[in-house]
C-alpha cells in the first residue's frame, strides 16, 4: 500500500467510526484488488469508471462530462475528496457539475505528474481547498501556478504509533544474521524517485570503516517493489562491481515492514526529491533512529534539533556513510534519537491530528445535518 493510500485508509476509518459517513470509493481500474476487501469490511461501496487521462483533447472533454454524471446519478456524494494530484486534477475540473458540495486538491507528492499547463491552474483554483501534506509539495503548487501561499494549506501526515512489544521478530533469522549483527533497512520501491544508488556507495564506506569492530559487520536490508527492472538491475550490478556481497540484501515488497523495522539498528531513506516520507514517519513512530537525505520532505519530518546528525546533503556518499557510522557506533545517541523520534510523531503526526485537520474544512462547507454522504 503507497503512503496516499495508507492516509486515505486512515481518513475512511475515522469517518466510519466517527461520523458514521456513508464512504463511496471511486477508481478507474476496476472493484478488485487487495484493497478491496478491507474497504468493503469497513462499509464502504466501490465504483468503477473508465477515465481516460491520456486521451485526445476533444475525447477526454466528453470523458470528463460523463465521469461527471456517472458521479452525479451513481454516487451522489455531497463530498468529493480526491488524495492524490493525478486524481484531484480530473475531479477539481467537473465536480461542481456533479451536485458535490465540495472537493478539495490534495497534493500527496512534489509534483510528479504535473505540468505546469493551463488546465491544471484552473483545476486548482476551482478546488474548495487545496492541501499539502508537504512542504516540498506547497512551494511547487505556488511556484509552479503562481498560487499565492496562504491558499495553500498544508498538514502533516497521520502516522500509526505501533505498540512495539506486539512486533514477533522474525527478520535476523529470515535472513540468517546474528542479534549482534548491526541491520540496517530502508523501505523504499525502487524507482527513478529515489536513490539507492548513493546509498550502496555509501554502504561500500561504511564497510571499509568497520574494520576493528568487535561486532561482525552491519547487513543493509533493502524493501520495496522492483517492478522497474532495468533500474534494480543496475543496482545489483553496482553492488556487484562494489564487492557488497551478502551485506546488502534485496528483499522485495513485504507485508511485515514495521516488524523489519523495529528489528533495525537504523533506518535509512536515500532520496533526491519527494514530500514527506511516509516510510520515515512510520519508522520515527517505531522510535528508531533516521539518517536521510538533506530534502525538505525529510526536514519536515524530523526535528530541527536532529538535522545536524541525522541528514546528509544529496548524492554526498561519504557524508551518509559518516551518520550511519556515527548511529551504529554509539548505541546511547541512537536510542535517544530514536526516543525523540517517536515523541515527534506522537505531538505532530498523529492520525487524530491529521483526520481532525480534514475535517475541520468539510465542516467549513458543512452539508444539512440529516446529510452524511461522503
Amino acid at each position: 500500500m503507497g503512503g496516499a493510500e495508507r492516509q486515505a485508509f486512515h481518513l475512511i476509518r475515522y469517518l466510519r467510526e466517527r461520523r458514521d459517513a456513508r464512504i463511496a470509493v471511486l477508481g478507474w481500474y476496476g472493484t478488485e484488488g487487495p484493497l478491496a476487501e478491507a474497504l468493503r469490511e469497513w462499509g464502504c461501496e466501490l465504483f468503477t469508471f473508465p477515465y481516460q487521462g491520456m486521451a485526445p483533447k476533444a475525447s477526454k472533454a466528453w470523458n470528463l462530462f460523463q465521469l461527471a454524471r456517472f458521479i452525479k446519478s451513481s454516487i451522489r456524494p455531497d463530498y468529493i475528496l480526491p488524495f492524490v494530484a493525478v486524481h484531484s486534477k480530473p475531479i477539481c475540473q467537473i465536480w461542481r457539475l456533479t451536485g458535490a458540495r465540495y472537493a478539495w486538491w490534495n497534493q500527496q507528492d512534489e509534483g510528479r505528474g504535473l505540468f505546469g499547463t493551463g488546465a491544471e491552474r484552473r483545476a486548482l483554483l476551482n478546488a474548495a481547498h487545496i492541501t499539502s501534506n508537504s512542504w516540498a509539495g506547497s512551494e511547487f503548487l505556488a511556484q509552479t501556478y503562481r498560487i499565492p501561499k496562504e491558499r495553500i494549506l498544508t498538514y502533516n501526515n497521520g502516522t500509526e504509533l505501533p505498540d512495539t512489544d506486539r512486533l514477533q521478530p522474525t527478520w535476523r533469522k529470515q535472513l540468517g544474521i546474528s542479534s549482534g549483527t548491526p541491520l540496517v533497512s530502508m523501505v523504499a520501491n525502487i524507482t527513478p524517485y529515489k536513490d539507492h544508488a548513493t546509498l550502496l556507495q555509501a554502504w561500500r564506506v561504511v564497510l571499509q570503516s568497520w574494520s576493528g569492530e568487535m561486532r561482525p559487520a552491519p547487513v543493509l536490508a533493502l524493501v520495496g517493489h522492483q517492478k522497474v527492472a532495468t533500474q534494480v538491475a543496475r543496482l545489483k550490478v553496482l553492488a556487484f562491481d562494489m564487492g557488497l556481497g551478502t551485506s546488502v540484501r534485496f528483499i522485495g515488497s513485504i507485508d511485515t515492514v514495521k516488524e523489519l523495522m523495529c528489528e533495525s539498528d537504523l533506518v535509512v531513506h536515500s532520496s533526491l526529491k519527494e514530500g514527506c516520507p511516509n516510510a520515515v514517519c512510520e519508522a520515527m513512530a517505531l522510535g528508531k533512529p533516521v539518517v536521510a537525505t538533506d530534502i525538505p520532505g525529510t526536514r519536515q519530518a524530523l526535528d530541527e534539533s536532529t538535522w545536524r546528525d541525522c541528514l546528509a546533503a544529496p548524492k554526498d556518499a561519504e557524508a551518509l556513510a559518516q551518520r550511519i557510522l556515527t548511529m551504529l557506533k554509539n548505541p546511547d545517541m541512537s536510542a535517544d534519537l530514536g526516543a525523540r523520534n517517536r515523541q515527534r510523531i506522537k505531538q505532530h503526526f498523529s492520525i487524530e491530528g491529521m483526520c481532525a485537520f480534514f475535517l475541520s474544512l468539510l465542516e467549513q462547507d458543512a452539508a444539512p445535518a440529516n446529510s452524511r454522504h461522503a
